[in-house]
């Protein structure tokens, strides 16, 4: 028998299902060239690089029976940018973060072509993706085979790439990259020719470009502004249409003359233009073709008008200033170079000292004068210090022409190169025989005043009423601070000194005495020295009168300054005594009623319990005992917190407050005291809710920190009036900080930092107790912390307390590593 024979098939030929799917694949492969082929079409049609990715992903969709893609750019930094997408909810160019987690980022790194890498819980860069699919990723290989992009698939599960398909993909891949990397080439290429238009058009040069016929081929935009036309109207004319025919004529020669020459010539040209004639210096330079011939013509222009404009001035000004110092009638200009001859000798100078320019110029300068400077090397040293200082005043005797002497009084500046080198000295001579004879007679008539000023102490000072001119004494403005040189010529400058609170009664007070007739006036005020302090004085002064008029006062200013000070020193300790007494009494009694209030009712207790003790068939028994005991210790606790605080206010007054730190867990501390004291809150009705977020490992001295935390939490039973108590912790490595809220009378504004005293509270003693110590304890406890203890409240709404500490304070930080697996 034969073998039997398949339904429908001939020997030799395949089934015909395995032929239908071989046809399949083979129409599914030339599908794909074609896509290729229409891509590479496209590619070469130069579209932009964002038509092109579409179109691209629209046909390789198509091509693989897909619905979901997106191209996405890698941009700079890790940035990514979306070039074209379908499917996908985002919109060409929108940014996008990579993301967190997934495996995706990782074949950036890798030469893979493709991976699949994600599902559908992947944030981007398909969100989300069809039911049932997952995340294809393709890298597109730039130059070196890092990735510029990468193009994400949604494809069904289950799909497998066969060879055909890879290779079809890595094809697109490749097309997709080459056309990236040439978008970005153009985009470089664009941005850098945009910068060089902007720069020429922007450039405060005049530029321009003209052909072989002498017609403009470019302009930029401040050429066109001089001419006071649209940079198109320039274009395409010549200087003949721009310009009257003597001027284009001028420019017509200096282009044919940098034609001849070949190489670039500087001219300076006047233009006639709308706002007037103006001055340019321009370079004109040749542009050459390629057989070496010079045809068109470049040029680069600066208008410099206004500086030639600016050069005449100063030539005008130099030779007024030249005017100016020859006709100085008493002073002499004189010009020396570095080595003290004479190089330039004005007509004051000539008439000052009786030689004439060409007796002198060339001669050294020492040779008319006598004494220190007619030393030999007297002169150079005058000159080396004036080089030194800036400046140097001289002062010496000089022999005129004639033998006659003066007195010179001579200021030597020295002049410099542009370089820094010296190039010589200019000396302003001047004669002051008449002032130093006048000075001399005012010293010998001040002689007995200055022996006054010494005797006395005090700051003489003489008004001219009439001038009013204030002249001071030997060393008066020295002894208040000030130097001998300071103008104090002017009453202005006195009144400026009284302090503004005095000012108005002292100048009353003057007046008064001024227009009253009286000889004599004083007043007592503050004064500003000279170092910026302010000085107490007594001031005296008498009045000389002419026919009933006054013309002038003298008087003297004494430092009084010690007097007052030791007066308001023994005002203010008394005024601090008074307090100190009002404050030691409201202590005492406050104390004396804090202290009697627990020994009463611990008094009272015991008494009870020896009654029940000692009565005969008294209902006596432990349990009884046990409340009275328990409510006679709490009063003895009591005590002893009231006892603890007074200490601590001698210890922390004294500096001898210890503490004793440790690394501890304040989380764990505040548990632990919580527990201890819900007996307590619970018996004042209030709740006492705690917000932890986990352990704070920090450096305090545990028993202080309880100190405080105890001291805000028995406030915030005492004033909450029975209302839940919120207690949080929160920090960070650096600090922590533990809030206590309660719900109730709340703190008025002007009472939340008064409370933070001593023996200060915001509400009075005889509805609530304590000696108002707890909050001022705390507060310099947590200041000895490096914290800080504050409060935030309202009257009616409550008070929250918020204590902030740091975890490891500088002067406390543990020298040992920390165990940071505990924090």
């Amino acid at each position: 028998m034969g073998s039997p024979v398949h339904p429908g098939a001939e020997e030799g030929r395949p089934p015909a299902g395995v032929a239908h799917l071989r046809q399949a694949a083979q129409q599914a492969q030339l599908r794909r060239y074609g896509v290729l082929a229409s891509l590479g079409q496209l590619a070469l049609r130069g579209l932009s690089f964002s038509c092109f990715a579409r179109e691209a992903l629209a046909q390789l969709l198509e091509a693989l029976e897909l619905s979901q893609g997106t191209l996405v750019e890698l941009l700079e930094e890790g940035h990514l940018r979306c070039a074209a997408s379908f499917g996908v909810p985002l919109a060409p160019g929108q940014l996008v973060q990579p993301a967190a987690e997934g495996e995706w980022p990782a074949i950036l790194a890798t030469h893979s072509p493709l991976a699949q890498v994600f599902g559908e819980a992947a944030p981007v860069p398909l969100t989300p993706l069809v039911p049932g699919a997952q995340g294809l990723l393709v890298r597109l290989p730039g130059p070196s085979g890092e990735a510029v992009a990468v193009l994400a698939l949604g494809v069904p599960l289950g799909r497998r790439c066969d060879a055909d398909a890879l290779s079809f993909l890595q094809a697109v891949a490749l097309l997709l990259g080459s056309a990236l990397l040439r978008e970005r080439q153009l985009r470089t290429h664009r941005t850098g020719g945009d910068r060089l238009e902007a720069l020429l058009q922007d450039s405060p040069l005049l530029i321009g470009l003209k052909d072989a016929d002498g017609r403009y081929g470019y302009v930029n935009r401040r050429f066109a502004t001089y001419l006071r036309k649209p940079v198109e109207e320039v274009l395409g004319h010549t200087d003949a249409e721009l310009f009257p025919e003597d001027t284009a004529r001028l420019l017509h020669a200096h282009d044919d003359t940098v034609r001849a020459l070949g190489e670039s010539r500087e001219f300076e040209e006047e233009l006639p233009l709308p706002e007037g004639r103006l001055l340019f210096l321009a370079e004109r330079f040749p542009l050459r073709e390629p057989d070496g011939k010079a045809s068109a013509i470049g040029l680069m222009a600066l208008d410099i008008s206004t500086l030639k404009k600016t050069e005449r001035e100063l030539r005008r000004r130099e030779q007024d200033l030249r005017q100016m110092v020859d006709g100085l009638e008493d002073q002499g200009i004189i010009g020396l170079d570095s080595e003290g001859r004479v190089t330039s000798w004005s007509r004051g100078a000539e008439r000052l000292k009786g030689y004439t320019a060409e007796e002198i110029i060339g001669r050294q300068v020492a040779f008319i004068h006598e004494g220190e400077l007619s030393r030999p090397g007297m002169l150079r040293e005058a000159l080396a210090e004036a080089a030194r200082k800036g400046r140097v005043e001289v002062e010496s005797w000089c022999i005129r022409k004639d033998g006659s002497r003066f007195l010179s009084d001579d200021t030597v500046f020295p002049l410099w190169t542009e370089d820094g080198g010296l190039r010589g000295f200019s000396a302003v001579s001047r004669d002051i025989t008449e002032r130093y004879e006048a000075q001399t007679g005012l010293q010998r008539s001040e002689a007995r005043y200055r022996l006054v000023s010494r005797a006395t102490g005090e700051s003489i000072w003489d008004w001219d009423l009439v001038q009013n001119r204030l002249d001071w004494g030997e060393q008066a403005l020295a002894r208040l601070g000030y130097p001998e040189e300071e103008d104090a010529s002017s009453l202005s400058w006195w009144e400026a000194r009284i302090h503004p609170e005095d000012r108005e009664e002292v100048l009353s007070s003057m007046v008064r005495v001024l227009e009253s007739g009286e000889e004599r006036w004083c007043a007592e005020y503050r004064f500003l020295r000279g170092d910026g302090s302010q000085a107490w004085v007594r001031d005296l002064g008498y009045v000389l009168r002419e026919d009933g008029r006054p013309v002038r006062m003298i008087g003297a200013m004494a430092d009084i300054t010690r007097r007052r000070r030791a007066e308001d020193e023994r005002s203010r300790l008394y005024r601090e005594a008074q307090g100190a007494i009002r404050l030691r009494d409201e202590f005492l009694s406050v104390a004396s009623h804090e202290l009697k209030t627990p020994l009463t009712t611990l008094q009272l207790h015991l008494q009870m319990l020896r009654a029940l003790a000692t009565r005969e068939g008294s209902a006596f028994t432990p349990e009884r005992a046990r409340k009275k005991l328990s409510l006679a210790e709490h009063q003895v606790q009591r005590l002893v917190t009231l006892v603890n605080d007074l200490l601590d206010i001698s210890r922390i007054n004294s500096g001898r407050m210890e503490f004793r730190f440790e690394t501890v867990d304040v989380a764990r501390l505040l548990r632990e005291l919580l527990d201890r004291q819900r007996s307590l809150l619970r018996h004042c009705g209030s709740e006492v809710r705690l917000q932890l977020r986990g352990p704070y490992t920090a450096r305090v001295d545990p028993m202080r920190l309880e100190q405080i935390l105890t001291n805000l939490l028995s406030n915030a039973a005492k004033y909450g009036q029975g209302k839940p108590i919120d207690v949080s912790i929160e920090g960070d490595e650096g600090e922590y900080l533990v809030r206590v809220r309660d719900r109730g009378i709340g703190i008025a504004p002007e009472d939340q930092e008064r409370i933070f005293e001593r023996f200060e509270r915001a509400v009075s003693e005889r509805h609530y107790g304590g000696l108002g110590l707890g909050l001022w304890i705390s507060r310099r406890i947590a200041m000895r912390f490096g914290g800080t203890l504050t409060v935030r409240s309202r009257l009616g709404e409550g008070s929250t307390f918020e204590l902030r500490l740091p975890r490891f304070p500088s002067e406390t930080r543990p020298s040992e590593p920390v165990d940071e697996a505990h924090w």
